[in-house]
């Protein structure tokens, strides 16, 4: 046989009884091709097999592949016709002691970590009395139903609107990304993000990156409510509340009314009882003043003071007679004494007085020719005397 032909055969043989193998070993010398595709050696401490992972395959691994990582891998022996290689063509690839999807998750979480994505600085508080919230889950499930039984029972004065979403695969994700980035703009209290229990692969949607990320550009608080107790997810490091369940999400957020009622009892006694015992001390008050009094002979000592006040009243309007006689008597004056100027000025106001060179001067001692000054009550007048 030619030497194609029997590379063909030994790659039958082989491929035939080793369909499926599992192999555990240590990566190195890994190339990542431009193609897509993944070529390295798969080794332990004595031996060496070439290996292989095509682009469609080694897509679905969700960690990062590096030399010196110790992987199982599961694939098929095969030989390579044109150098009669033997080698190994991988289909899946786990990491030797830890699952392929912790490892994706502790990876994302690490990073999300050193950006500040869980920082408590940034969450925000929660509502006490919420008026308004938005739901995202899916409305057919069972935890949608345990969470309306819950409000129901709990606390009624809220509006819930309720968005349907998908809550597991590829696309759930993005379905709840784009939810969120509508809802966050109506003007919401905080959101609930609500998914009952299932395995990990699951809940595999609510570890996704740009989920994350959009949780954490939200304005509007947000409770992270996905899965039992045991169950963690990236969207609840990130959210501003984690919730054990959808169920313990709603006993979170909504208070309770009848310990709203009850406290509310418990408030109007504690008031009435604060009233009535300051009602209660200011009588007491107001009844020893009043005994003080009494004891003080108050109404006589009043009594004194009225007589006293009349008293004084009396001296008041006595003072004020007197004073107002006097004033009186003093105008009659003024009034008598203006009579007899007025008399005197009506009897005197034709009469005229002789002034020469600024004094008073009798006609008779005045000369022909001497200039003189004539005075009225009201006028003066300019005089030579000629005879």
């Amino acid at each position: 046989m030619t030497v194609s032909q029997l590379n063909e055969q030994a790659k039958t043989l082989l491929e035939t009884h080793f369909s499926f193998v599992e192999v555990t070993g240590e990566i190195s010398r890994l190339i990542k091709h431009s193609s897509g595709h993944w070529y390295f050696s798969l080794k332990d401490e004595k031996s060496v097999i070439s290996s292989a992972m095509y682009k469609f395959q080694n897509q679905a691994i969700k960690f990062e592949v590096k030399d010196g990582m110790k992987v199982t891998v599961q694939g098929k022996l095969t030989i390579y016709p044109p150098t009669g290689g033997y080698q190994l063509m991988a289909n899946k690839m786990l990491l030797a002691g830890i699952g392929e999807l912790e490892l994706a998750f502790n990876e994302l979480k690490e990073k999300l970590q050193k950006e500040g994505l869980f920082d408590i600085k940034f969450k925000k508080p929660l509502p006490k009395f919420p008026k308004k919230v938005a739901i995202i889950t899916s409305l057919t499930s069972a935890a949608y139903q345990d969470m309306l039984k819950v409000i129901n029972d709990r606390f009624t004065l809220c509006k819930f609107s309720v968005f349907n979403s998908l809550m597991q695969g590829e696309m759930a994700a993005t379905n709840i990304c784009n939810i969120l980035k509508k809802i966050d703009l109506q003007g919401f209290d905080v959101i609930v993000l609500a998914r009952g229990g299932g395995s990990k692969e699951d809940l595999w949607c609510f570890n996704d990156e740009w989920l994350a990320r959009a949780i954490f550009d939200l304005q509007t608080p947000l409770i992270s409510a996905i899965g039992h107790e045991i169950d963690y997810c990236i969207s609840d490091f990130v959210a501003d509340h984690r919730s054990l369940t959808p169920t313990a999400a709603m006993v979170d957020l909504l208070p309770d009314s009848k310990v709203l009622t009850q406290s509310l009892d418990m408030a109007y006694d504690t008031l009435k009882n604060f009233i009535n015992q300051k009602l209660e001390k200011c009588e007491n008050r107001l009844n020893l003043v009043s005994l003080n009094l009494k004891n003080q002979a108050l109404s006589q000592r009043i009594g004194n003071a009225v007589l006293e006040l009349k008293h004084k009243k009396i001296s008041l309007d006595n003072l004020v007679q007197t004073k107002l006689m006097r004033l009186s008597h003093a105008l009659k004056e003024c009034e008598l004494s203006l009579s007899k100027q007025n008399q005197f000025f009506n009897l005197t106001k034709t009469m005229i007085q002789i002034q020469k060179n600024g004094k008073i001067t009798a006609l008779s001692e005045l000369k022909s020719g001497d200039e003189v000054t004539l005075y009225s009550q009201n006028s003066k007048k300019q005089a030579i005397i000629k005879s």
